[in-house]
């Protein structure tokens, strides 16, 4: 039984059709078919049910793939702790983060490019749900992210801290120079939000059921920066977290009026169990340094 071979049949099982497979990995079909018949041949069992163009994973093939999964991760985090004995001056890092906290990400981005300019850097956003999933199948070495409600069990978790909930608008807004707002009149006020998926919305959708709202809805959007830009028109306020909107010193930031505290909880997702890359723990140094900097709430033990 090969690493290779391995690689060959989890991309199968995942994607369930061997053209599709193959060309992920670059190889003929007819490779990937004889290197899992070769599989299949060492192990006198079958893995895959061929079924027209599609393979389904047999209950064997079902059973090998955790531990396939495990042996391929660990021979990854093995070249990657020699590669880290070596320094960390060159390698790949690829990190996620959500898009209201992009503004945190961005002086952290700067600070270790300079520090560490050939390292290759890649940053997806993306919902916390879209950047944990690709958290667990490993395709981010860790992810920057407010705490959804449902959270995978396969992470570890590092807190960092809790960012205040604010109806945020252009100083130019009829409504700027609020000390504080109530939730009766946000909700008649128009908004742009954004879309359900982001942690922000959830939160809000969640006090509005509690309270029996609904709020004036003008606009969704999917990135953050856009709805920010939006804001300085002067007509349209939205609620986002103090994360969002840190580095904006022409939008307002108007307290909301709530029996209950308003806040939401920023992590440090990892994959559980694996080894983490030098330069991604040195990466997540320099977020902290960037978090301490803005003076956010520490979230509280226990």
């Amino acid at each position: 039984m090969e690493l290779r071979q391995l690689n060959y049949f989890k991309a199968a099982c995942e994607l369930r059709n061997f053209s599709e497979a193959a060309r992920m990995l670059h190889i003929s079909q007819s490779t990937l078919s004889q290197q899992i018949g070769q599989l299949e041949e060492e192990l006198g069992i079958l893995l895959f049910d061929r079924v027209g163009k599609r393979v389904l994973p047999t209950e064997a093939g079902l059973a090998l793939l955790p531990y396939a999964s495990k042996a391929i991760q660990d021979a990854e985090d093995g070249k990657q702790m020699i590669r880290d004995l070596k320094g960390i001056r060159t390698g790949e890092l690829h990190v996620g983060v959500t898009h209201s906290m992009i503004s945190l990400m961005l002086p952290a981005l700067e600070r270790f490019t300079r520090d560490y300019p050939h390292i290759g850097l890649r940053v997806t956003q993306g919902t916390s749900e879209e950047l944990l999933q690709q958290l667990e199948r490993h395709a981010l070495d860790f992810v920057l992210s407010f705490k959804p409600r449902e959270v995978y069990n396969d992470f570890e978790t590092m807190p960092l801290f809790l960012s205040e909930l604010y109806f945020v608008v252009h100083h130019s807004h009829r409504l700027a120079s609020l000390s504080s707002i109530t939730l009766k009149r946000l909700s008649a006020t128009p908004l742009i939000l954004p879309e359900r998926g982001f942690a922000t919305r959830t939160k809000i959708e969640e006090l509005c059921r509690k309270y029996r709202l609904s709020l004036t809805v003008g606009i969704e959007m999917n990135d953050v920066h856009t709805i920010l830009h939006l804001l300085r028109g002067g007509e349209w306020g939205t609620i986002l977290t103090q994360a969002a909107v840190a580095d904006e010193p022409d939008l307002v930031r108007v307290p909301i009026l709530c029996a209950e505290p308003l806040t939401s909880p920023g992590y440090l997702f990892w994959p559980q169990g694996c080894y983490r890359k030098r330069a991604a723990t040195a990466f997540a140094d320099y977020l902290l340094e960037v978090i301490r900097e803005g003076n956010f709430r520490p979230i509280p033990e226990g």
